[in-house]
This record gives structure tokens, C-alpha cells and sequence, in this order.
């Protein structure tokens, strides 16, 4: 039976979790001149035991990636307490670029950053997974593709999660349908990852613009993939598992045209085995209260779609189907019964202030009956300028939503910040807990620790705080998260992952 990286996630005697790329100290890719390094952030999802963890490294080459003992090996606190493993603080670490893959005694969570220090910023962001498949779909990939932001190319990540070499063959798909190119990857190790980057393909054309479809034989594998655009800018995103196919994804935030810059693109792509026809998918969305424009806004494809092709709905460039500037909400990309999958891009374009940052993240699967949201990583507005904005969406589109958030800070929080309840440990007393907010039926909230007051504001942590949060809901909750930097508006410091959901009855 195959295994999907859309998992729920609960306590189990031994887990595994994989980070398909880690890079210290050198470029991953052409698309890219900057030198990229990595970390990890992982959430003991035990409430009773502490976990313990060891980590194995291993270069692209296929070698043993040598690590400091407290790299190598750890404990995580219980109760969705979490740590961060930087890469490149690691003295014993060489400069390369490879995967690891994480055992524990306890189910983890995981998400991973990618980024461009001490350099003009480049970041991205997702969430490690801990189950692979045999067939993987990337809605959006480009090979040196002119946009509005630059020169676009794409960098799929594929790590092998079988104990044994695998065979990969990854089809580039034209819009379409038809396939530009097949990459085959002979004999990827167990655990090793392989960096295909499409702007060193010479057996594409110039300027193509399309999608991917990863399908191994011999054992699963796991997916993601960078989107550069620009010499800055670089949105990474989880691929989609053939298991986790289906016709209505839910896109917790959506932005057309705001006066910063900010934009929102849904691309979706045809996975039913057949043609879509016009009309046949539309993407159905609700204001939120806050902005201007129309209630609701439904906008259907505009031509036929075949299978395996993609489309966007681009209100950066098609303001006919997006008239109104300055709106914001959630959507829902309704399919009908064909099954399609779909990601959402952030992106500042024609910002006043120059930015020109972007993020990517999966869109979510209508039907979900996770009643808990992690976030393994929540930070309120650090020193280093570093903050996140969670967001909490009601998979309910019936029922209104009343979810209670609980803070749990970092071991590594100083003392003086976190400590809350003063005693000089870091504890279960130095939570923060707030109780019965509300979520509309299909709708979403932000709790932005990027603000230090107003309504989305979390006025209750102390500037300073990182740790954990957990949401718990009396319905349905799922969402994402955006990870930015507050002080530095140069180059792209925007990052965005999936949060992690959990069944608790």
C-alpha cells in the first residue's frame, strides 16, 4: 500500500521525518548566485514523553555528512516542545549540500528554511514530511521563463525514502499537455537527495513554462521544489502525492493587488485523466471584513484544460477577471469531481517600497477532520528582525469555528523573555493560552506577531518570545504560516510553509 506525505499525525513508538534539502555554505543551483544554507525546526507531538532523536546526514553524493554530536543526536521536550537544528553553526559540517533523515522515539513535526545569509536575502520554506510515494505532481516549473519579476527558473528536490536505490524519471509537461522532456534518474541511493535544475536543462526550449510529474520505481520518494524568480526572489513548496489528489482545495488567504504590492497566484493543476472544461473549475472566495470590494467573488477558468496542464488565476496580470484592487480573503478551488491539485504564491509586485519578496505554499484539501493546527515555529518580532504570521483556517464552510491557541516557548528562549512565570526554567507555567476565538463558517484568521498592537496583533507575548502553537478547534482547522523579516526590506525575506494538522479525539 502505497504511503502519502498528507498525513495525520499522532504518537507513534519510533517515526521517521525526512528534510530533503540541506545546503551549508554553497549554491544549490544556476538558478541561483547566492550561497544557500539551511536549518530545521522539530515538535515533539507526544503530550507524555519527551523524544528522543538522532539525525543522519548525507551529501547528494551519496556520502556520510559528518555533524556535531549535538546535531546528531538530542532530545526533544514533550508536549510540543521544539528545536532548532542550524546547519550552519555546525563547525563539523563541510560546505555542500545533501538530506537528512530524522529517527525519533516519539511522531515529530518538521519544517525546513532555506536562505542566503549574509547576502542580499534569499528564503524559502516547508514542511518535512515523514511518508513518501511513487508519484509526485508540481503544479508550476519554469526553465529561464521571462515574468514580471525577473528571470524564472524551477530546482526540484528529490530524496529517496526507501531503504534501497530507487530509479526516478521526471516528465516536464507544456501547457499543453504534451511532454517537453523526460529526466531520468538512475540509481538514487536510500536517503540521498537529487537537485534537478531545470536551468541547466539544455533539451527544453527557451523561455518554457509548464508543470512536473516525479514517478519512481523500486521505492517512494519525497518531492519539493524551488521557484526562483529574479536574482532574489525564491518560492519553495511541498509537491503533491498521487494519494492526495482530489477536487476542492481550500486557500486560507488570497490578496489581489494590495497597495503594498502583495498578490496572491492560485495555479492549479489537471489531474483528472481527462479535459477540464471552461468553466469547469472555479475559484470561489469570501472578503474578509477588513478589505474593500465585493462580498464574494467566483471566477471561473477561461478555456478548456487538459489533463496534467495547469492554469493560474493571476491577479498581478489579468485584472479583468480581478478588477478590484485591494481585496482580500479565502477561497475555495471547487473542481467540480475532477480531481486537480493546487498551490498558492505570494508575491510583492510593483511594491512602493521596492520589495520585491515572495513565498509559496500548498493549497489544502477540502474534507479534513483535523481538529488541531502546529505550528512548529512562531516567533514575535525577534531582534534580528525575524517574525511569523500564523493563519488558522475553519475547514468547516457550514458551521462557524471557537479555537484556543496555546504558545509553548523554545528551550533555547532567553530566560528574561520567555520565562513568564519567573522561576527560571522554561515550563509548562510559562505558556500562553487564549481561549475561544472565533472563526466564521469557510473563513480564516491571522494572529500576526509581526505587530505589536492591534486586532491580529498576540499582545500577550513580549517581543522577544519563539516557541511552539498549537490550535485547537471544536470543528475542522488547518492553515499556514508566514515566516518575514521586519527590518530588512531588501532582496526576499518572505517565507511561507503549510502548518502541520493533528486528529485528537
Amino acid at each position: 500500500m502505497k504511503r502519502s506525505s498528507i498525513v495525520r499525525l499522532g504518537i507513534t513508538l519510533t517515526s521517521m521525518m525526512v528534510i530533503l534539502s540541506l545546503t551549508i555554505g554553497g549554491a544549490t543551483a544556476a538558478s541561483t548566485a547566492k550561497s544557500l544554507s539551511t536549518n530545521f525546526t522539530l515538535i515533539n507531538m507526544s503530550t507524555t514523553d519527551n523524544a528522543t532523536v538522532t539525525v543522519q546526514y548525507l551529501k547528494d553524493d551519496g556520502s556520510v555528512w559528518d555533524a556535531l554530536d549535538t546535531n546528531e543526536s538530542f532530545t526533544v521536550p514533550k508536549n510540543y516542545g521544539q528545536i532548532q537544528v542550524r546547519q550552519y553553526f555546525d563547525t563539523t559540517m563541510t560546505g555542500g549540500r545533501g538530506s537528512a533523515v530524522v529517527t525519533s522515539s516519539q511522531q515529530l513535526g518538521a519544517i525546513s528554511q532555506i536562505q542566503a545569509r549574509g547576502q542580499v536575502p534569499t528564503q524559502g520554506a516547508y514542511s518535512g514530511v515523514n511518508a513518501g510515494s511513487d508519484k509526485y505532481y508540481v503544479p508550476l516549473a519554469a526553465s529561464n521563463r521571462n515574468t514580471a519579476s525577473g528571470l524564472a527558473n524551477t530546482q526540484i528536490v528529490i530524496q529517496n525514502v526507501s531503504n534501497t536505490a530507487v530509479n526516478v524519471s521526471v516528465a516536464l509537461i507544456n501547457g499543453n499537455a504534451t511532454t517537453a522532456y523526460t529526466k531520468p534518474i538512475n540509481s538514487l541511493a536510500a536517503g540521498v537527495s537529487y537537485y534537478y535544475d531545470l536551468s541547466e536543462e539544455t533539451n527544453l526550449p527557451a523561455n518554457w513554462l509548464g508543470s512536473a510529474v516525479v514517478t519512481s520505481t523500486g521505492g517512494d520518494v519525497t518531492v519539493i521544489s524551488n521557484f526562483f524568480t529574479g536574482p532574489d526572489a525564491m518560492q519553495t513548496f511541498n509537491a503533491f502525492p498521487i494519494e492526495s489528489l482530489g477536487p476542492k482545495w481550500v486557500v486560507p488567504l488570497f490578496f489581489v493587488r494590495l497597495s503594498n504590492g502583495l498578490s496572491s497566484v492560485v495555479t492549479v493543476q489537471n489531474l483528472s485523466g481527462g479535459t477540464i472544461a471552461a468553466g469547469g473549475i472555479t475559484l470561489q472566495c469570501t472578503k474578509n471584513p477588513n478589505n474593500p470590494g465585493p462580498t464574494t467573488l467566483t471566477v471561473p477558468i477561461p478555456a478548456s484544460l487538459s489533463n496534467t496542464a495547469s492554469y493560474s488565476f493571476n491577479p498581478v496580470t489579468d485584472t479583468t477577471l480581478f478588477p478590484n484592487a485591494g481585496w482580500g480573503g479565502s477561497c475555495l478551488v471547487d473542481a467540480g469531481s475532477a480531481n486537480v491539485v493546487a498551490i498558492v504564491q505570494l508575491r510583492y509586485v510593483n511594491s512602493p517600497t521596492g520589495f520585491a519578496g515572495a513565498a509559496a505554499y500548498e493549497a489544502i484539501p477540502q474534507g479534513g477532520t483535523d481538529n488541531t493546527e502546529i505550528i512548529p515555529l512562531a516567533a514575535k518580532r525577534l531582534a534580528n528582525g525575524f517574525a511569523s504570521v500564523a493563519i488558522i483556517q475553519n475547514m468547516d464552510f457550514i458551521n462557524s469555528a471557537t479555537v484556543n491557541l496555546v504558545y509553548t516557548p523554545a528551550v533555547e528562549c532567553a530566560l528574561s523573555i520567555c520565562d513568564l512565570n519567573d522561576d527560571g526554567v522554561l515550563n509548562d507555567a510559562d505558556k500562553v493560552t487564549i481561549n475561544n476565538v472565533p472563526i466564521p463558517a469557510g473563513g480564516s484568521i491571522q494572529r500576526n506577531h509581526r505587530l505589536a498592537s492591534g486586532a491580529e496583533a498576540e499582545t500577550l507575548l513580549p517581543d522577544g518570545w519563539q516557541g511552539s502553537l498549537v490550535v485547537s478547534s471544536n470543528r475542522a482547522v488547518t492553515g499556514f504560516v508566514q515566516l518575514t523579516n521586519i527590518s530588512n526590506a531588501s532582496g526576499d525575506t518572505f517565507m511561507a510553509h503549510n502548518a502541520l494538522t493533528q486528529y485528537v479525539p
